[in-house]
This record gives structure tokens, sequence and C-alpha cells, in this order.
């Protein structure tokens, strides 16, 4: 089956309309603002199937975290609610481990070991759940550079982790990975690896724990196709622990991200195909798929259109359109006109170009896409 057709379109429009929720062209990739990806249908009998009996949710979390170490590489791991809720417990882990009495205190960390050191170039927006653990974030490096030193004098005592975050969001001139992790086992220090939004390619599932992270975090419901409201925390069994004890089912700061046994069980199936699937062909579909928008955008006035295939940089290629010098557009201009179309179109506003990319695009969705920006350039 084609890898532009991953659900049954017919049955979800359906229940959008008797809602009264419309429904979107998705551009923007796998995000959770549109609703992430779609699962195959083997997810979604998987998840059916969970509904119909009842588990100890502790159990099946574990059964479940043992396919994540598969998959991983790691020792163990652990089923969270979405890769926010992942970060958030990784850094409780952290800082309260198991000790009963630090866990009820969080997010009240004080005479704790609390700091979180991260790098400059990487703070994005979801940090927040690092200090929502009771984190306190310390931050090295310049904006384009990071020396050394900087890291070596940051940790201390009170230091809880280093954090890394993998994304196309973040700057250059972190230290490289390898250093940050010598640095900070040296020092005793844990190292936790946000890889949210980074799959596939395949191999990304594998390389940080490979590379010495201690925990490593990941969406379910992006590139792996799983629920949305899942995600993988994969690494050390001690620390992996830490995480089970600091979240749900349990009563610490992790309770309110718990998870429900569907979308465990969702999740198991959805790697076991992620494992098995052919990302290679689906990167050289989807590849094809970019070119033939950019070729339908080539020659508009004031719009500069680059197709970015790498797949290392973004899960699935991107066709970016760039305002030329002068233009009397924005990506942000853009957007609008297209979230206001009929379908709406929904892609990636940046600050310097507008995103369509192609990870979730469903069939007929890049003619139409063409249509509605050639139509909108007409308006120029």
């Amino acid at each position: 089956m084609s890898s532009l057709a991953t659900g049954p379109q017919q049955q979800t429009a359906s229940i959008y309309d008797r809602i009264g929720v419309r429904t979107i062209i998705n551009a923007s990739g796998a995000t959770t603002a549109v609703g992430g990806t779609l699962m195959p249908p083997e997810v979604l009998e998987a998840m059916i199937s969970a509904s119909q009996g009842f588990v100890v949710l502790d159990e099946l979390n574990r059964a479940v975290g043992k396919k994540i170490a598969e998959i991983t590489g790691a020792e163990d791991g652990y089923v969270t609610a979405g890769s926010a809720a992942a970060m958030l417990v990784a850094v409780a882990a952290c800082i309260a481990g198991t000790d009963p009495v630090k866990i009820r205190k969080l997010p009240d960390s004080e005479g704790m070991a609390n700091e979180v050191i991260i790098h400059r170039m990487h703070r994005i927006g979801y940090d927040q759940m690092f200090r929502a653990a009771g984190g306190r974030l310390v931050e090295i490096g310049m904006p384009r550079r990071t020396e050394p030193w900087e890291l070596e004098s940051a940790i201390n005592e009170r230091t809880a982790c280093v954090v890394w975050i993998d994304s196309p969001a973040t700057g250059p001139g972190p230290l490289p990975f390898e250093q940050v992790v010598e640095i900070a086992h040296s020092r005793g220090v844990p190292v936790v690896v946000d890889a949210a939004s980074t799959l596939p390619p395949k191999h990304h599932i594998t390389r940080w724990i490979a590379a010495g992270a201690d925990l490593a975090i990941y969406s379910g419901g992006k590139g792996i196709r799983g629920p949305q409201d899942s995600g993988l925390l994969a690494g050390r069994a001690d620390l992996i622990a830490a995480a089970r004890a600091n979240g749900a089912p349990n009563t610490g700061i992790g309770r309110a991200a718990k998870v429900s046994k569907e979308a465990m069980a969702g999740l198991y199936v959805a790697l076991e195909r992620f494992a098995s699937y052919d990302h290679d062909a689906e990167h050289a579909e989807r590849s094809e798929l970019a070119r033939m928008i950019a070729a339908g955008l080539d020659g508009l006035p004031e719009v500069e259109v680059v197709p970015d295939l790498d797949p290392e940089a973004y899960p699935m290629p991107v066709v970016k359109l760039y305002p030329t010098r002068g233009a009397s557009w924005t990506p942000a201009s853009l957007g609008a006109y297209l979230v206001a179309g009929e379908p709406a179109i929904h892609g990636k506003v940046e600050w310097d170009y507008y995103g369509i990319h192609t990870h979730c695009l469903q069939p007929g969705d890049a003619e139409q896409i063409v249509e509605a920006v050639r139509r909108w350039a007409g308006s120029l």
C-alpha cells in the first residue's frame, strides 16, 4: 500500500462532519497542533482490541517498555503521554530518582541537585517541561559557539543532568555530542537527549543510545505513526525505574500525563511496524512528490522554490518557499491566506520561508496545494 494512504479517510471525515469540525490539508508535517500523523489500520486495530479488556497498567507499560528497549538498543523503556511528558519525567527522574520523599516534593526541588545544563542554541519552547519537573536551566555557549570549559565549569554538585536537543529548530555551535557525553560522564552526570521529531530515518531511533545517551526521548505519534498521545523514553534501567516512579500510574509529577492502555497497545504495534517498514522507499516516494510540488510552483513571481530532500534534516522532504528580495509578501501572510482557504491548508510558517512538508500529505493534497499557492501568487 502506498505511504500516501495511511488511514480510513472516509470514516474519519464523517465523524468530524458530525462533530462540526472541518478537516484540513496537513502540510506542516506530523505536528501536534494539527493532530500528528494518521495511524495505520493495524495500530487502530490494536487499540480497539486493547479497549475490550482490563490489565494492570504498570505491567502493560513494562511489557511495552521491553519493546522500546529492543527497538532503541537501550536497557529499558517507558511509555509516556507524548514526548513532552517524557521530557518531564526524564528530568524528574534525574532530580528525584526513586526517593519517595523527593518525588512527593516535586516540582519544589529546593535542596536537591536540580540544575539542568543546556546549550543556549538548544533552547526551544518545549524545554519548559524540564522546568515543570523542578529543573533549573543553566545555559552554556554563545549563539554560534561553545567551548568545552563552559560545560566543565557548569557541572557541580547541584547538576542533575545535561540535556541535548536534536531538532531542526536548534541553532549551530553546540559542543560535539561525543564530547558532551565524555565530559558529563567523567563527572557522573547523565545526558538526556530529546529527539522527539527526528524519525524516520530508521537509524535515528538507535543513534543516541549508541552514542552514549543515558535517556533518549521520541514522539510516538509522529514518524512512528502510533497514537498521538504516546511517547517513548528509553535508556538506563535505573533511570527508567526512576521515571516510572515519578510517572503514571503513580502519584508523582507525571501523574497528569497518564497513558491509556489503548495508546500503549497501539504504540507497541506501531514500533513493530516501524522496525520492519521500508522507510527508504517512502522517502523516495515523498521526494518525488516534493519535486512535483516544486515544479508546479516554479516561475511564480517573488518566490524562490527550494525542495529540501535531505533525510538527515527532516523526516520527509520539505518544499521551502522563500520571498525574493523586495517581495511584497511574508511567510506569515502566505500562511494566513492558505489557512483561510477551502480546504484550509496548514504549512509551516518559519521566519524566512514557508514550508510545505510532505510527511502527512494524502492523495490529491499536493495538487490542491499547488493550485492554492498559484491562486495566491496571482493576487500579488
